[in-house]
């Protein structure tokens, strides 16, 4: 039932986004219909109208929002509008969105008073004010998630952009933003290696069996252990389940009845009677005959959906797509991918980026043969069906009929994807591998390859400020790896400073940033991990990641070290790429401030010796002659002004 007390409907129109953009003398009387694919019920934006709105009791009921006709609010009006305007140049699912947060918004107020929305810019900026309060508290008390309480201000924020165009930065300005988490961690690479076994083992294995057209049951190789599928719905059987009594995964078969009722008796701890075992096998078997002798049956179309699938998360893992670019990969493209030498990118739009056309690289060593495995799969799914998209949806239990297949949504599929095979497939304990999560770790595995952010945001398909805020995030493995090399670079830089009087100097050869005991032998330091610089006698850049450095606590070494460290800020600073100089001369850099310290803790003396060449080198400019001639030739060519 719609009715609720002192509550009813009205009646109303129902519009599209085209007739949204008509004249409209009554919008409190819209309801918008969106693609049924996204919403099958309107959204009853001109409920919005009402000061007092009620709740359907039934959410299937397709009758409009119950309302209080009396609370009607005329310059609730020109809101409505103002949020038609803003959908029309909105997708769908955007629009969906916004409705909802604005919708939340404007319940609030209504439960708080604000009978006109906002009667003037200072109730709005109050309204808003105690709106973020009211969110707050929902997160201080663990009601709602930080990433859903700044979605609710997010629609606010919108409405009150629309309602006050000139001064909304100010009303807006004297209220904290909800920072939301910047996104899931970055997965591990031992993560991301699991589920790409997976998929793959999935993709391979029940492609080639249902192509092959395989008797039943399905084996599934993954790593060192299977899973065996029987036609039925609890017929996987791996080693994270209890297998049902009905099978003997180890023969490959039906279990005989004796089998059967020890294993229920086992499970269950009741005695089964003979004739009811007798009966379930008999079952089982049919089923088994039934499906081994249909080439389409319907557990044979199951197991394409699902080869399916994981030949989607292997691309999205390839690709590093977000899921609204990958829904658009289409089969005519792909094909031209598969038939050309040169072509190895598929396309897509990226809305939020004002309609940018994108493209993202398949490879042709890994992605190619995945994409030929694809497709033969595809053709048997289709079936002489034609769909434009590469991947699509099936819909369970219908088949030979356009109704069949659906849009793919790369996020929701993934997710159902991830539900079906965990705790068959993969360990239920083992979280979750997201389309951001993938597209972190590629982010991620460039990154650690020492390609320039330029590079990586633009095979990502995104700037790079968005991949250094969002996807640059190390894994917890690679930060404990980080913060244990450079603890052992500040022991290590500790170790190589030396007063020049505890040792001969008779041996030591001096270079342009101190001593060496063992010149044109550069040693790099062991177990210390790679480095953006390797020991270098040559260079001099190197001398403090080879083993036979060493540095003297005297002015001489102290000079060298402040000019190096000249130079290499300079090159810093200037460099066009300053993310990717700061990557290669920022733990340098480290070294050398550590040595720098260590020598200025040695006693009052030292620390006084220490400020004076800094003075000299950094105030002054006085620099070695050997880097004094480096720092020339860099200005020669440009690279320090």
């Amino acid at each position: 039932m719609c009715e609720l007390a002192k509550m009813e409907l009205r009646e109303t129109n129902v519009i599209t986004l085209v007739d949204a953009m008509q004249p409209i003398l009554e919008p409190e009387l819209l309801r918008l219909q969106l693609s049924k694919k996204i919403r099958k019920k309107p959204i009853d934006i001109g409920s919005l109208a009402y000061f007092a709105r009620g709740k359907n009791l039934n959410s299937h009921d397709d009758c409009g929002t119950p309302v209080v006709k009396s609370s009607f609010v005329e310059s609730r009006r020109n809101l409505i509008m103002m949020l038609l305007e803003s959908y029309a140049v909105m997708r769908e699912s955007s629009i969906l969105t916004w409705n909802y947060r604005s919708e939340y918004f404007i319940e609030w107020l209504n439960n708080n008073g604000y009978k006109e929305i906002f009667a003037s810019d200072v109730y709005a900026q109050q309204a808003y004010r105690d709106f973020t309060s009211y969110l707050n508290h929902r997160i201080m008390v663990g009601e709602i998630k930080p990433l859903t309480a700044s979605g609710y201000q997010d629609g606010a924020v919108n409405i009150i952009e629309l309602l006050y165009p000139d001064t909304f930065h100010y009303i807006l300005s004297g209220v904290v933003k909800i920072l939301a988490p910047s996104g899931s961690a970055t997965p591990s690479d031992t993560h991301v290696q699991l589920y790409k076994d997976v998929f793959l083992a999935i993709a391979q294995h029940c492609s080639d069996f249902v192509l092959n057209n395989s008797s039943y049951p399905c084996v599934v190789n993954i790593r060192d252990y299977e899973v065996v599928m029987f036609p039925s719905n609890h017929g996987a059987i791996g080693p994270f389940k209890i297998p049902p009594a009905i099978y003997n995964p180890v023969q490959r078969r039906v279990a005989t009845p004796e089998e059967h009722m020890a294993a229920k008796k086992k499970l269950d701890r009741k005695t089964m009677v003979r004739f009811d075992s007798n009966r379930a096998v008999l079952r089982a078997q049919e089923n088994v005959n039934a499906a081994n002798e249909n080439n389409r049956h319907w557990h044979r179309l199951y197991l394409s959906a699902l080869a399916a699938k994981a030949y989607a998360g292997l691309f999205l893992l390839i690709t590093g797509a977000s899921p609204t670019e990958f829904s658009q990969f289409t089969y005519k493209e792909a094909i031209e991918v598969e038939k050309s030498p040169l072509k190895k990118e598929l396309k897509a739009i990226k809305f939020r980026a004002g309609g940018k056309t994108t493209l993202y690289n398949i490879g042709r060593h890994n992605g190619l043969p995945l994409l030929r495995q694809y497709l033969k799969l595809r053709e048997w799914i289709l079936n002489g069906k034609e769909v434009p998209n590469l991947f699509f949806a099936m819909t369970k239990g219908t088949q030979g009929n356009n109704e069949s297949f659906e849009e793919f949504s790369a996020s929701s599929t993934m997710k159902k994807f991830h539900g079906s095979i965990s705790g068959v497939f993969l360990d239920p304990k083992v979280p979750k591998l997201s389309s951001r999560k993938m597209r972190k770790h590629k982010s991620n595995v460039q990154h650690s390859a020492r390609l320039s952010p330029s590079t990586v945001s633009k095979s990502l398909n995104h700037t790079e400020a968005v991949n250094l805020s969002t996807y640059a995030e190390a894994t917890w493995e690679q930060q404990e790896t980080e913060f244990s090399l450079f603890w052992q670079s500040v022991r290590h830089a500790a170790d190589v400073v030396r007063e020049r009087s505890e040792t001969s100097s008779g041996d030591r050869i001096s270079t342009a940033a101190g001593h060496c005991d063992d010149f044109n032998q550069p040693s790099a330091l062991g177990g210390w991990g790679t480095s953006f610089i390797e020991p270098n006698c040559r260079t001099q850049y190197g001398c403090l990641y080879c083993s036979h450095y060493i540095c003297h606590s005297d002015e001489e070494d102290l000079h060298k070290l402040f000019s190096l460290q000249y130079v290499i800020d300079s090159v810093r600073k200037i460099n066009a790429d300053v993310g990717h100089a700061d990557a290669l001369f920022k733990d340098l850099s480290i070294r050398i401030n550590f040595i720098i310290s260590a020598i200025g803790e040695r006693s009052v003396s030292t620390l006084q010796l220490v400020e004076i060449v800094r003075e000299k080198v950094c105030s002054y400019g006085i620099l070695t002659p050997f880097w004094e001639n480096r720092l020339s030739r860099y200005e020669q060519i440009g690279v320090v002004f």
